[in-house]
């Protein structure tokens, strides 16, 4: 969750002060406008962090694999790679439908917390498998 919340501000960053990208009420309001979106970005790494923390933890259950942690650089490039691939996902997004834009961003935070998910938990299960004897 800490790599998503960094990124994610970086990310809000470039979006206000660089590209402008705000909505139309906020243009010339830039600190507001990033402030607002600071917000959103707390909303969207505790729904996904706490998605994948709750699947992970069932799968960690469901499969035994409680002895088990995923490496600590898998999890961080998880959470960076979820904040950096958001931005252009709804960006394409609003350009392809812009009234499909929730539906696609709901897409979104359900494949990454599918994908983050499934990742943690196979990283979990070659763990397992390589200290097994054979």
């Amino acid at each position: 969750m800490l790599g998503m919340f960094c990124t994610a501000l970086f990310t809000a960053a470039i979006s206000v002060y660089v590209f402008h990208d705000v909505d139309k009420g906020e243009i010339g309001h830039w600190n507001r406008a990033f402030a607002s979106l600071c917000a959103e970005f707390i909303l969207f790494t505790l729904v996904i962090g706490g998605g994948v923390a709750l699947l992970v933890f069932l799968g960690r259950a469901l499969f035994q694999l409680q002895g088990y942690s995923p490496g600590p650089n898998l999890v961080l490039l998880l959470g960076v790679g979820v904040s950096v691939l958001q931005y252009p996902w709804e960006f394409i997004g609003r350009l392809l439908s812009p009234e499909f834009a929730d539906f696609s961003l709901t897409l979104y935070m359900i494949l990454a917390i599918l994908v983050c998910t499934t990742m943690i938990v196979g990283d979990s299960f070659r763990q397992k498998r390589s200290r097994q004897p054979r």
